[in-house]
């Protein structure tokens, strides 16, 4: 009761409806977090702690297999309207080239577009043609989450300065190591969007702008909302973003600020709040992820959280990552998570009978029409 109570309280202020709205966003698709279990158990050999991080462990580029998995779940659930649930995927689009950074000797960055990963991993090959059709069936929707999901200038300079753990990933085509599961002493490699110096941001107006480009040429339409890695941005970033179409920022309440190396300013947000862009701020207020913290009872959690939402008539938006549905390192994550996300999207359906499956921007545009009937 306490935490409903909590729950009430943090769904209190911002955008209400009576209509009972589900809006699942799902982080990291296109990435390549671990690239295989021949590179985990190198690592693993190596006393590099890849079993302790959910990360390391489950999470994998997405398959054929995952994506069919996935989907064929969410066709047997639907709302009243006879919609299924729809995963907004937020996407990173490009990955490291490791083979050019080496070949440049540590000085320049490289990437890859991450249909060119697809075709570079077994099960993955037909990725983008499997999740077009999840486009067109309504069970898929991405959108964007970053170019890459790396800090680059810290990744690059420990790369370049042959830091022991960092050096030993990228032998093995592996960038995310969690700060957890090192002895190095170092910020974060995965906030993308970070930085020690308000002069870095610059740079970030040209990935930004690249990544809209590459999504925009393999979705075949652009994406109008955003999540930052880690939620890690600068006001600036809302610029640029604006100037690339983006006019919804996915996020948490917090938002963490770069630019010091004091640390993180932070920001506080609410479902709906605009800033002077006009941008809409999207709020996570629910969450699955059982890959990364296996104890947890996520069935009642959720119901919990969806109850305070509905509530007080704040819209639900389910936050989870790829790595909760991804078999391509261990099968039964896949299975067992999937049935469970199942599970659990079946009850709310039987106890909101009129529950309304949307994505990410079908709820942003309710909010846009809204403020202007005001």
């Amino acid at each position: 009761m306490v935490e409903i109570l909590k729950n009430i309280l943090l769904n209190s202020k911002g955008f209400k409806s009576k209509r009972k709205i589900l809006v699942i966003e799902s982080d990291d698709w296109g990435s390549v977090r671990m690239p295989s279990k021949h590179a985990y158990n190198n690592l693993l050999k190596a006393g590099i702690k890849v079993d302790q991080c959910g990360y390391t462990t489950f999470d994998s580029l997405e398959s054929e297999q995952d994506l069919e998995a996935i989907f064929s779940q969410l066709h047997k659930i639907k709302d009243k309207k006879g919609n299924s649930p729809s995963i907004t995927a937020n996407t990173i689009v490009a990955n490291p080239d490791y083979q050019k950074i080496r070949e440049g000797n540590f000085d320049r960055y490289y990437f890859e577009t991450f249909d060119q990963s697809y075709q570079r991993y077994q099960g993955t090959a037909n990725t983008l043609e499997v999740i077009k059709q999840g486009i067109g069936e309504k069970l898929y929707f991405p959108q964007l989450h970053g170019r890459e999901h790396i800090f680059l200038k810290n990744w690059m300079s420990a790369l370049k300065n042959e830091e022991a753990a960092t050096r030993l990933a990228f032998d093995n085509q592996v960038y995310g190591l969690s700060t957890t599961i090192t002895t190095a002493k170092r910020k974060s490699f995965l906030t993308a969007l970070d930085a020690d110096h308000l002069e870095e941001l610059a740079v970030h107006e040209a990935i930004l702008t690249q990544a809209q480009q590459i999504f925009t040429d393999k979705f075949g339409f652009p994406s109008t909302s955003f999540i930052a890695a880690n939620y890690t941005w600068h006001p600036n970033h809302e610029v640029f973003l604006n100037r690339i179409g983006v006019n919804t920022i996915q996020g948490g309440r917090a938002q963490k600020v770069p630019g010091s190396h004091q640390g993180y300013q932070i920001i506080k947000h609410y479902m709906g709040n605009q800033n002077v862009l006009g941008q809409i701020y999207l709020i996570r207020n629910a969450g699955f992820e059982p890959a990364t913290r296996p104890n947890v009872n996520w069935h009642q959690k959720i119901l919990n959280e969806v109850r305070a939402a509905f509530l007080v008539g704040a819209p639900v938006i389910l936050s989870t990552h790829r790595v909760n549905f991804m078999g391509g390192m261990v099968e039964k994550n896949r299975e067992d998570n999937l049935k469970l996300f199942s599970e659990i999207l079946t009850d709310l359906v039987k106890k909101y009978p009129d529950i309304e499956f949307m994505n990410t921007v079908e709820l942003s545009n309710l909010i846009r029409i809204s403020k202007n009937e005001l």
